[in-house]
């Protein structure tokens, strides 16, 4: 018998590799043990506590946001004596250095004559302010930029106080009442002018009411008094009267809290020196014609609306900050109003600041951004949930968080469709709306929730279980209606289930219909509203027996639901229940955004209570005779014509108290404080406040008064900020060219160079084809697969029920004025949408431009990415310089891949099994393994957490809004540039390190690598020239798919990095269901992975020898 022992070199060539395995698991999880030790959370330590002074700074402002003090309340506004003329100290005399420097060189006016002998007095609550410097600050969404007509701008008559009352003068100087309610007369500034320096009278405000509210027939709920809408008639150009055929006491408070919302011609306060030219009935109409061609619109309506947009930077305003500057993408800019009528008590024209900025973030990262200490005031978006995070992260990153009162009674409210439709070809939708309407169901369904958990896991147990109610501090606070039915009780809650006949279960234990099919209810939810209370709820309600499905939506599907009555229950926050007289609609259903029972609330605000026809508008819903909402709408009408406080809330109790009996919404607890991010050395923001929209917040806290302490010193853009107070830049094609013809046709001589282009493109091609059959065959092949890529977007885009489009014409025939009808038709003959889809598709391509040649009929064919339904402009200029900035970052990720990946996959293969090997084997694995944004927020983290900078975004606040580009924006770019090509490339740079050790150990392998080493080859030579050069076909391979990213980009990274680029522009058309954005931004992206597929091929076959041969072979 032999003993086999074997081959050392067999041994060797086994256990070199297992030993290398196994020492490569175990430094792996040394190195992940090590960094669990490292980042896990001390849960043993008991963490100190903070300092005493801080805890009670606090403790102390969380007091004060609980409880006002209306005895004593903040006011902002100085009373003056206008008599004492140019002797007095508020005399404006004082401005910024920026409005200094144009006076004298001849571009404006002096400072007196542009603000007037009338001025506006304020001092804010840390006093005089000091000149320069700029508000930037962030919002969710595009929609959100509307935020600057009402709370950044509060350009009401009158304007709330931080604590709400009182109320004081705004533009109008003073007002009078006279004693039975109904006349209103107001004296304005004299010499107050718009943005552009013309005159602001009491023209402006009758051409409101008598070209806007009589030729659109609208209905402004504020000019709303009994049956009848009130009028306005001009007495002077000083005086203006509203005139009220019943009692109307409230009406000042409503004033005040106007949202001056463009698109419902609620702006009452309008330019009629600009605006009366674009007017439909009064305007020039050659104007008018050229504008709308230009603009691409099809009524004169559509363009009058365009022309009020708060984005139109040709619109004078009365705003503190005004735009001027039409910029494609964010941030936007807002930069000081050198006409606006306010000053200090120092006759210091206001606003101190020189710029506003406001930058778009998603609502989940805006927090994150304020605890790193980025805007430099933040009140909208942040959410008493981030608590820990801001208060943690203050005094590292330079801020205090203030507490403010919120008017709004409720975080998280639940509100059960009574107007829920129903559809005949859906059985489940009449008994849902049977039971939404039964107050049982509804009682039971509040009993069943446990909200002492939710608290404790929310909101930190801060708060306590509530219905939503005026609030505890509050004059109208109603203890029936505060704690009905908020206990915890699900035994009751069973038993009332059961009584209304839900007794029948399913196989899962959920409870059933009364005819025994399957029951379920959809919880609407958008990211406006906290979404974590929702899991709560599910489990609490699946707990005795209700099947209940969140589901989260973007916001203009949430819409779209709520707007055709399709929901069940939708959550929303309170809204400035405070005050309950300036919004009632929790309450009593005034309008639509009562989400409890919309319709009825379209039938109230149209006057449905004395009949006026307006009420029988497709999105009303009358009421039953004694419904208790219509008996809470009665009470409603009466008291607000009640002429005293006192009155008014007695009357209104019996409202709260049909509430407390009804339980119209479901809600878990009181609001805890408003917590508002404020940079250290950013000034005069009151540290106590009520926060509301009803009240215009931050408008109403003198935001016109906010200074930086020590204003920073940017050259670059303050020069920047002064051209843009003096110039207007509005958006491309403004005006149609006056070469056009009246059919909107091109000239000849420019459909001629058209046409010799796309001939001499064509020509060019095909000669190439020919000289290379190759790459004709390819180019051939391209033209099919194009148009079938085509074909499968367009109907893929098609499908979904509801675009973007389809809920705004929605929207507009539901509240069916005939302006709105106009723009419905509008909308459809802009989109073509009562066309075929296949004339639709032939528009999009462009395919009818070969038929017409006329501008209105190019598409994609032509470089035409079509028009954006949720923009309202052309793709083209909604992606603005994104491309470029996408382009760039990705070719400098893909430098940076190839880099990296290239040397690094050489060693490996050269070093097999080497130390080095064994280091970049785990890199790549970790590498491959870490999902980009994840590693995006940790190197934001320890960026701040341990150098103390901010590194998202790609430019500095100061340099991001700024237009055009400088030395000084090109090294800011610089600076941040190298993160996101470090997140976006550490993936793929460590994917392709192992591909490229893997494809070169193969040729490594081969016969002509021995062969020729044989021959005495240098080595670096033979690596380089043979198994290198052909171990780079996966990369160039990778081209066809590379094509594409370079314009789509990482959206989950960009959104966390705050990057300009398509990602998440094509992400949010999606989401909207923007067809033509989506569509023409998938068609780009697969036309670019075919051209990207040719160029691959192209350079295969110059890389590698054995591909040319075989193709030539053929």
């Amino acid at each position: 018998m032999f003993l086999i022992t074997p081959a050392p070199c067999v041994n060797k060539r086994v256990l070199l590799p297992l030993g290398g395995f196994v020492a490569a698991v175990i430094g792996f999880t040394a190195l992940l043990y090590l960094f669990g030790a490292w980042f896990r959370p001390d849960v043993i330590t008991v963490p100190p506590p903070p300092p005493a002074a801080e805890l009670a700074a606090v403790q102390a402002s969380r007091k004060n946001a609980q409880l006002l003090d209306t005895a004593h309340p903040t006011v902002l506004t100085r009373n003056v004596n206008y008599a004492a003329g140019a002797k007095a100290p508020w005399w404006p005399r004082g401005e910024s250095p920026i409005l200094a420097d144009l006076v004298k060189e001849g571009q404006l006016p002096p400072l007196a004559q542009r603000v007037g002998s009338e001025p506006l007095v304020m001092e804010g609550v840390d006093g005089i302010g000091r000149y320069g410097g700029t508000w930037y600050r962030l919002v969710n969404a595009n929609f959100d930029f509307s935020t600057i007509y009402w709370r950044l701008s509060a350009a009401n008559l009158v304007r709330w106080s931080p604590q709400g009352y009182p109320l004081v003068p705004h533009i109008a100087k003073s007002w009078e009442v006279s004693p039975d309610y109904r006349t209103y007369t107001f004296a304005l500034r004299r010499g107050m002018r718009w943005s552009d320096g013309q005159p602001f009278t009491a023209d402006d405000i009758a051409y409101w009411y008598e070209h806007e509210v009589k030729y659109f027939n609208i209905q402004p709920p504020f000019l709303r008094a009994g049956r009848t809408l009130g009028r306005v008639e001009k007495i002077d150009s000083l005086h203006v009267r509203f005139v009220f055929s019943e009692p109307n006491p409230l009406f000042l408070e409503r004033l005040a809290s106007t949202g001056q919302n463009y698109d419902d011609y609620t702006e009452y306060i309008v330019p009629e020196h600009y605006l009366r030219q674009y007017h439909p009935a009064l305007g020039n109409q050659e104007l008018i014609r050229k504008t709308m061609e230009a603009l691409k619109l099809s009524s004169p309506v559509a363009l009058y609306k365009r022309m009020k947009h708060y984005l139109n930077p040709e619109h004078p305003r009365l705003w503190p900050w005004i735009y001027h500057t039409y910029q494609p993408t964010t941030p936007q800019t807002f930069v000081r109003n050198p006409y606006y009528f306010v000053v200090d008590t120092h006759g210091n024209q206001l606003p101190y600041l020189d710029r506003l900025v406001l930058d778009i973030k998603s609502s989940n990262l805006i927090a994150v951004s304020a605890s790193n200490g980025e805007p430099s005031m933040q009140d909208r978006h942040i959410r008493y949930e981030d608590q820990i995070l801001l208060l943690g992260s203050a005094q590292r990153n330079g801020y205090e968080v203030y507490h403010w009162k919120p008017a709004s009674q409720s975080p998280f409210t639940i509100f059960p469709n009574l107007n829920r439709r129903v559809d005949p070809a859906r059985p489940e939708t009449k008994w849902k709306h049977a039971l939404l309407n039964e107050p049982r169901f509804r009682q039971a369904l509040s009993l069943a929730i446990n909200r002492r958990d939710i608290i404790d896991a929310e909101f930190n147990g801060q708060t306590i279980p509530a219905q939503i109610d005026p609030g505890l501090d509050s004059p109208y606070h109603n203890a029936h209606l505060f704690n009905a039915f908020v206990d915890y009780d699900p035994t009751r809650a069973n038993a009332l289930l059961d009584e209304i006949g839900l007794t029948r279960r399913d196989a899962e234990g959920y409870r059933t219909f009364p005819d025994g099919t399957r029951m379920s209810f959809v919880l609407n939810l958008t990211d406006f509203a906290p979404v974590s209370p929702a899991q709560f709820v599910v489990d609490d309600w699946a707990r005795v027996g209700i099947r209940l499905l969140p589901h989260l939506r973007a916001r203009r599907l949430f819409d779209q639901e709520k707007l055709a009555y399709e929901h069940d229950f939708t959550v929303w926050t309170g809204e400035s229940e405070f005050y309950p007289l300036v919004e009632p609609r929790n309450f009593v259903p005034t309008y639509g955004e009562s989400y409890y029972a919309p319709g009825f609330g379209e039938w109230y605000r149209n006057g449905g209570l004395f009949g006026d026809p307006a009420a029988r508008r497709p999105n009303t819903v009358e009421p039953p005779a004694q419904h208790p909402l219509r008996r809470a709408m009665e009470i409603l009408q009466e008291v607000n014509t009640l002429p005293s406080e006192a009155a008014r809330r007695a009357r209104f109790d019996d409202v709260l108290e049909i509430a407390a009996a009804n339980l119209w919404s479901i809600s878990i607890s009181t609001s805890p404080p408003q917590l508002v991010v404020v940079k250290n050395g950013f000034r005069n923001v009151p540290r106590t406040a009520l926060f509301g929209g009803k009240y215009q917040t931050p408008g109403n806290t003198g935001i016109e008064t906010y200074f930086w302490d020590q204003p920073p010193d940017e050259p670059a853009v303050a020069a920047q900020t002064k051209r843009e107070i003096v110039t207007v830049t509005p958006p491309p094609n403004t005006l149609a060219s006056t070469d056009e013809t009246a059919d909107g046709a091109e000239n000849p001589s420019s459909r001629v160079i058209q046409v010799l282009l796309l001939t001499g493109l064509g020509v060019g091609l095909v000669l190439v084809g020919v000289r290379h059959p190759f790459i004709g065959r390819r180019l051939l092949l391209m033209i099919p697969t194009m148009f079938f890529i085509s074909v499968i977007v367009f109907v893929l885009v098609q499908l979904p029920p509801g675009d973007f489009a389809d809920t705004r014409i929605a929207q507009l025939q539901m509240q069916g004025t005939s302006g709105n009808d106009q723009l419905a038709a509008d909308l459809r003959k802009n989109f073509h949408l009562d066309e075929s889809m296949t004339s639709r598709y032939a528009r999009w391509v462009g395919l009818k431009w070969f038929t017409s040649f006329r501008t209105s009929d190019t598409g994609m064919l032509q470089g035409n990415l079509g028009l954006s339904m949720e923009h309202e402009k052309p793709v083209n200029e909604v992606i603005g310089d994104r491309i470029g900035l996408t382009i760039l970052i990705s070719l400098a990720t893909v430098l940076f891949t190839w880099a990296l990946a290239l040397p690094i996959g050489i060693y490996s293969a050269v070093r097999q099994y080497s130390p080095g090997d064994y280091a970049f084997t785990l890199v790549g694995f970790l590498g491959m393994s870490v999902p980009s944004f994840l590693l995006a927020l940790v190197l934001m983290y320890l960026a701040k957490r341990w150098f103390g900078v901010n590194i998202d975004g790609l430019f500095s606040p100061e340099f991001a809004a700024m237009p055009g580009w400088s030395w000084a924006k090109a090294a800011d770019l610089a600076k941040h540039i190298w993160l996101p090509v470090l997140v976006l490339g550490a993936g793929g740079t460590a994917g392709m390190i192992r591909v490229m050790r893997a494809n070169l150990l193969d040729e490594l392998k081969k016969p002509y690598v021995t062969t020729a080493r044989a021959k005495g080859v240098r080595p670096l030579k033979l690596l380089l020239k043979y198994p290198v050069r052909l171990a780079l076909n996966p990369f160039v391979s990778g081209l066809g798919s590379l094509f594409p990213q370079l314009i789509s980009g990482g959206a989950i990274v960009a959104m966390v990095l705050s990057l300009p680029m398509i990602g998440p522009t094509m992400l949010d058309a999606l989401l909207v269901e923007d067809v033509y954005l989506a569509g023409s931004m998938l068609m780009v992206l697969s036309l670019l992975g075919v051209v990207g597929t040719l160029v691959s091929d192209l350079l295969l076959l110059w890389l590698d020898p054995r591909i040319r041969l075989a193709e030539r072979s053929r």
